[in-house]
């Protein structure tokens, strides 16, 4: 970075920190110095701005066939256009038409005219239909309730909707009638970015590689610390009556089996309590959404990354990628004990830190291509069978100087072995494998 530039950027910052200093102040003290709260009639105030799950659930990646090209493209709001298109649909009768045949499976992943919509982690299809009000006919579908999938296809030609399970090799398709043209007007829209991908090969339950280089910008952000009153607010179910504890280290509220602690040198959040009077429509996404939902917008861009049986992870979303970091920040787990029961427990794990102001950057970096990145964690000892997924996200970094603004910077993430890490992280784990 130039002299000038770096001269300049400081300067924006100072600037920008000396605005927030004293709010920032003030709710410090005033967290620190809380009083034990009982009835207090202003935590039954409506949350405003709550997150719509529209946007919570939208799909992570578009993309676009066209003359036997594939190309692929993260834009939220191009994302949200076609699911809107697809919303203002109809449908037909939904039926299975692959079942555990990976031969059947693969016939499916090309189109000569259509689109695919990605999600990282396996998303229920009634919740689906729930989230966007789809009309689909799950009448000949006995098990409609347990059907997963992580790609929506639309073939554009024989105007058929289907949704693929990589996992299991399941393929469900229905009749759609949709507003072709629109679509292609909008994927097609001059200004509209793609980046290239490879021809149809597995990994991990995903059909794309990136074929070339990428080069992506750098960002900087504004730190914001919510009060901890934000997430005890979305969190408890009475919240009439809850119990503040100062006594220990951390500051902590608890009512009836409901618990919260906030670890104030960290920043981390963790909620412990029930889900009572469940039914048989709900389930981990519909649960965990109740609390997202109530956390509002000042959380940042947060959306539904990946699930394993009983977690679910949101994470802040910027430029269409997602965040990774150190204690939680930007980041919401969620563990449901049994989504099947009446009565589970749920266990939250975040932070009261999130990016909100964005600080303008020309710097950029520039990102291997898949089929490079594979070789060399091959080369560096990497099981290929234990790579489930490679996904490109922004770490959150800290700057020393300047406490209260974040650098996030772009890089591969590798889910190997079922535990998420970037490329550095990943290599320096391999490396320590071979010693030992």
């Amino acid at each position: 970075m130039k002299t000038t530039e770096r001269i300049i950027r400081i300067g924006l910052i100072f600037l920008v920190l000396l605005s927030l200093y004293f709010s920032f102040s003030i709710w410090l003290s005033s967290a620190k110095k809380e009083q034990p709260i009982k009835n207090d009639q202003q935590l039954a105030t409506a949350v405003v701005n709550e997150r719509l799950d529209t946007d919570v659930f939208l799909p992570l990646r578009l993309i676009r066939m066209q003359n036997g090209v594939s190309e692929m493209n993260n834009s939220e709001n191009l994302i949200t256009n076609i699911q809107n298109e697809i919303r203002q649909a109809t449908f037909g009768k939904l039926t299975q038409v692959v079942k555990d045949d990976v031969s059947q499976f693969e016939n499916y992943l090309t189109m000569d005219q259509g689109f695919e919509l990605l999600y990282e982690g396996p998303f229920l299809l009634s919740e689906y239909m729930s989230v966007y009000d789809l009309g689909i006919d799950l009448e000949d579908i006995a098990d409609s309730d347990d059907i997963h999938f992580t790609c929506i296809q639309v073939n554009l030609k024989q105007n058929k909707l289907r949704f693929l399970n990589f996992s299991s090799n399941d393929i469900y398709e229905t009749p759609i009638s949709i507003d072709n043209e629109k679509v292609l007007n909008l994927m097609n829209k001059v200004g509209v970015q793609y980046n290239p991908i490879s021809e149809q090969q597995s990994l991990s339950q995903k059909h794309y590689y990136l074929s070339d280089d990428l080069r992506m910008k750098k960002y900087s952000y504004i730190l914001a610390s919510q009060p901890v009153t934000k997430f005890r607010n979305a969190f408890f179910t009475n919240t009439e009556d809850i119990q503040t504890n100062e006594d220990s280290q951390d500051l902590s509220y608890a009512s009836r089996n409901e618990r919260l602690i906030a670890d104030e040198k960290l920043g981390t959040i963790h909620f412990s309590g029930d889900i009572e009077n469940r039914t048989a429509q709900d389930n981990i996404f519909s649960d965990s959404f109740s609390y997202i939902k109530k956390l509002g917008t000042s959380m940042g861009n947060l959306r539904y990354f990946d699930r394993t049986k009983s977690e679910i992870n949101y994470r802040t979303f910027v430029e269409g990628f997602p965040v990774f970091s150190e204690n939680d920040k930007g980041q919401v787990h969620i563990t449901i004990g049994n989504d099947k029961a009446e009565k589970s427990s749920v266990v939250i794990e975040t932070s009261v830190d999130t990016i909100q102001v964005p600080i303008p950057s020309e710097e950029e970096v520039q990102l291997q291509s898949t089929e490079s990145l594979l070789e060399q964690l091959t080369l560096n000892g990497a099981d290929p069978e234990k790579i489930d997924s490679m996904v490109i996200g922004y770490t959150w970094h800290k700057i020393e100087e300047v406490t209260q603004v974040v650098d996030l910077t772009p890089e591969w993430y590798i889910r190997y072995d079922g535990q998420w890490s970037s490329v550095p992280e990943l290599l320096e784990h391999l490396a320590n494998a071979e010693v030992e």
